[in-house]
């Protein structure tokens, strides 16, 4: 059968692709956040001086799966020129712009050498190391005395920081802290300019200590702002749209100051090991905890205007609280607020952070004078605390104090909830529990509130259930599975084998192609079973597709060949291995051209900052078209692990330091992808995967309490909320067990607790086939993926197929548990509108 194949042929830009463009902007536009403004902004000038090494060179998102490869991404130099700015800093751009090309030629050339030889790609992926965005070149007296004659008084300058899959940043000039060039840039540039202006163009915190030494007149957080981040950034810079975004992820004053510090990644004792010493102290919850003020909080953010927050009304519903509050736009331009709804629980005897994010809401946008009335719901299972000696989710009795603010800096206590005793609304039992004792940090005691002023009532337990958790073994097959047991259980032990990996690279000719995708599922069994592959695509920031492609005479496809050394060529193929890999591709002219060109999405960092979780539906129902389109079954987002330290090497790929932010943001994703029949998302890295050393062999030491209560928190409320139709488990370990190897995490806590029915596959490469060989790293085990039920081992080796049949034939893998595994994987298959499973061999 031929490849089915959806990209068109016209290569003008389809409806589809104007139209998310469109969103694209609005997205980024609303994610910005505005941190300091002296009133400089909205800009005035229309002739402005630019520098910095994201100006021209913006980065649009992250490496790895977090790249996409887009038609076109507007820096941020090109959207102010769209907007009708004059640039008059062109030669320092051209010749950073030359500085840069050197740079990466180098690089290029590096890798070249490196891969010599080399024929698989990810192996080439793997020997290249990631290519880092040069920071700069010294600003010179040329540049700014021309301004100085010609009465330029404002200056923009871009700090860009690049970062991706597989590697974590450093605490080092460069990276985390700006190099000498770049600060020796902002002092010049502040002595020789009325007003400055930074962006800083970096997926994940840096430090910005350069403000204690001089201050700059707006500062702005860009993050990733996708294909459309450069027209965005104008239009908030401009004032045709206002800056709304407030800060997902608290920013500490010095890098010492985050708990983890010494421990993180590289900086441990052990880089096979993290050690979650601060336990759930994390983000705001150690600043405000331990007294220790951030230089910017956790949800903060400016805006054009300025807002008042009223608290106008408490309600309790049987398990569901509510407060109500009146969001004033008291200033003279329109504009959105979020606000935001805190929690102080019981200090109790194992302590508690001082508060936590329980709710939020963003307005409409308000006119000045308008007045809207916010309800900030939310469960009252999110106050409880994880007790670990019960195994059990507690309200403590005690005082709970609800806050209402606009960051976690700025809250005020409006409405107390008083418990007379405790009450359990979880029985859990112990699972992913550590061999010893996790030694945490310990909160100081709580000082005393006078909290006479405010209103309060008793927590109503009247209405509530205590849940019993059970933890049976699953059957083979249940409701939603048990149609396929007649196809499954007829497939002999090698195809059932192959069925349970992905489509490996010897299968040349699949049923379905979107070409560039991370992997589908097999194709090996099409003629012989019926069985269809369907398309697995990354990553967080849009589908990773190759945008164009060739099917030459013969039949066969590839992707289309284009210029050497042009910038296209380059993000073709990453940069690397070039010319061995150029070798493989079409002239178009020799063929069909087709096109998927797909959406560079602001990163998932940046769109946590919009609080908005319409507009993250929003994009994820545009997604779901572009998934239609180009032949896409499963995208592989989206990423939300917690943001425990500001140099995991995939920051921008994750949401929060919040688990609610985090839980919300994802779940509406997924709604607004899984609103398409057939098209699904795989939530991931479950779990604690908050770092890239090592990463295939990490070992994450957590207490069960800071797993519960923070970094399994938010897929909990994906998982429930959404019911994503699969979920990636991480490559890491959780205290001693891998998690694709982990009955706890998989079965007991996805499964048995939060009622997930869906499928479970690993990530790339996550599994070794060889349990003997002790010259291979320590790994996850694929013989024990399915008693573990993680259903799918991707992205599918000859050895791994191999490694499966013989440890069904010896018993070493249950027949049932392949079965279980297997019917889920039929279940996702027939689930997509591609191509359906037929009844071939069945």
């Amino acid at each position: 059968m031929e490849p089915i194949v959806l990209g068109g042929t016209d290569q003008k830009p389809s409806k589809m692709e104007l139209e998310n463009r469109a969103l694209a902007r609005k997205a980024a536009a609303e994610s910005f956040v505005l941190i300091q403004n002296d009133g400089t902004l909205p800009l005035k000038e229309k002739t402005l001086a630019l520098y910095g090494s994201g100006a021209r060179m913006t980065v649009k998102g992250g490496t790895g799966s977090g790249a996409v490869r887009e038609r076109h991404s507007v820096s941020i130099a090109e959207g102010l020129l769209n907007a009708g700015y004059t640039i008059s800093t062109t030669n320092w751009l051209d010749r950073f712009d030359k500085f840069y090309a050197d740079t990466y030629e180098a690089y290029r050339q590096g890798v070249e050498e490196k891969v010599k030889g080399i024929t698989s790609f990810y192996q080439m992926l793997g020997m290249a190391g990631q290519f880092r965005h040069p920071t700069g070149i010294p600003v010179e007296a040329q540049d700014y005395e021309a301004d100085r004659e010609a009465g330029v008084t404002t200056a923009i300058y871009v700090l860009a920081r690049q970062a991706g899959e597989g590697a974590d940043r450093k605490d080092e000039q460069g990276d985390y802290r700006l190099d000498d060039v770049e600060i020796e840039n902002l002092r010049t540039v502040r002595a020789q300019y009325e007003k400055l202006i930074v962006v800083i163009n970096a997926g994940g915190v840096i430090d910005v200590s350069f403000l204690d030494e001089f201050d700059v007149n707006a500062l702005i957080y860009f993050v990733q702002g996708g294909e459309e981040g450069g027209n965005a950034i104008a239009d908030c810079l401009s004032g045709k749209a206002d800056f709304s975004g407030r800060l997902a992820t608290g920013w500490a004053y010095d890098f010492a100051d985050i708990p983890s510090n010494t421990t993180y990644s590289y900086l441990g004792k052990d880089k096979f090991v993290q050690e979650y010493n601060e336990g759930i102290y994390v983000g705001y919850r150690f600043f405000d905890t331990f007294g220790k003020k951030p230089r910017f909080p956790f949800g903060y953010g400016l805006s054009y205007t300025t807002f008042s927050l009223a608290f106008k009304s408490f309600h309790q519903n049987n398990a569901n609280l509510e407060v109500r509050a009146e969001v004033k736009n008291s200033g003279s331009v329109s504009g959105r607020e979020v606000a935001e709804l805190y929690a102080t629980v019981p200090f109790g005897k194992t302590g508690a952070e001082y508060q936590r994010l329980v709710a939020f809401a963003k307005t409409k946008e308000l006119a000045p004078g308008e007045m809207e009335e916010v309800t900030l719901s939310f469960p009252v299972q999110a106050l409880t605390k994880y007790d670990e000696e019960k195994s059990a989710f507690v309200l403590e009795k005690g005082d709970y104090i609800l806050r209402l603010g606009e960051s976690s800096d700025n809250t005020c206590p409006v409405q107390v909830l008083t418990l007379s005793e405790d009450f359990i609304t979880e029985y859990c039992k112990k699972l992913c529990a550590p061999k010893a004792k996790i030694e945490e940090i310990v909160p100081p005691e709580r000082k005393a509130e006078d909290l006479s002023s405010v209103p309060a009532l008793k927590l109503s337990t009247e209405g509530l259930k205590s849940v019993h958790h059970e933890y049976p073994a699953l059957p083979v097959y249940d409701e939603k599975t048990e149609k396929w047991k007649k196809m499954a259980e007829s497939l002999t032990d090698e195809e059932l084998a192959t069925l349970l990996c992905g489509g490996t690279t010897e299968v040349k000719n699949p049923e379905v192609l979107a070409m560039g995708a991370s992997g589908s599922t097999t194709a090996a069994l099409y003629s012989s079973c019926g069985i269809s592959n369907i398309i697995l695509s990354d990553g967080p920031a849009g589908l990773n597709l190759t945008p164009r492609i060739t099917k030459k005479t013969d039949g066969t496809w590839a992707a289309s060949r284009v210029p050497e050394n042009t910038e296209a060529y380059k993000r073709y193929l990453f940069g690397i291995a070039g010319k061995a890999l150029l070798a493989r591709m079409a002239d178009p002219s020799e063929g069909e051209e087709h096109y998927q060109y797909c959406t560079a999405w602001p990163c998932s960092e940046l769109l946590a900052q919009s609080f908005n979780t319409s507009l993250l539906e929003e994009v994820g129902d545009a997604v779901g078209k572009e998934m239609e389109a180009y032949g896409v079954s499963v995208w592989l987002a989206p990423g939300m692990n917690i943001h425990r330290n500001p140099l995991c090497g995939r920051t921008f790929e994750y949401y929060s330091e919040d688990p609610l932010v985090s839980g919300l943001m994802a779940a509406a994703l997924v709604r607004g992808v899984q609103s398409h029949s057939g098209k699904g998302v795989s939530v991931k890295h479950f779990a604690c995967n908050n770092c890239e050393l090592e990463r295939n062999m990490s070992d994450s030491k957590v207490s069960e309490r800071a797993l519960r209560e923070l970094y399994l928190r938010g897929f909990e409320i994906a998982v429930k909320t959404s019911h994503p139709m699969t979920v990636m488990a991480a490559y890491n370990k959780i205290n001693g067990v891998y998690c694709t190897n982990n009955y706890d995490l998989l079965v007991d806590i996805l499964r048995n607790e939060w009622g997930f029915d869906g499928l479970v596959m690993s990530d790339w490469d996550a599994m070794k086939a060889d349990r003997e060989d002790p010259l291979k790293p320590a790994s996850s085990d694929v013989l024990k993926a399915a008693s573990a039920q993680c259903d799918l081992v991707m992205p599918g080796r000859e050895d791994q197929i191999k490694a499966l049949t013989e440890g069904l034939k010896q018993g070493l893998v249950k027949r049932e548990d392949a079965l279980r595994s297997a019917a889920r994987v039929l279940t996702l298959i027939s689930q997509n509108t591609v191509l359906p499973i037929s009844q071939g061999k069945a």
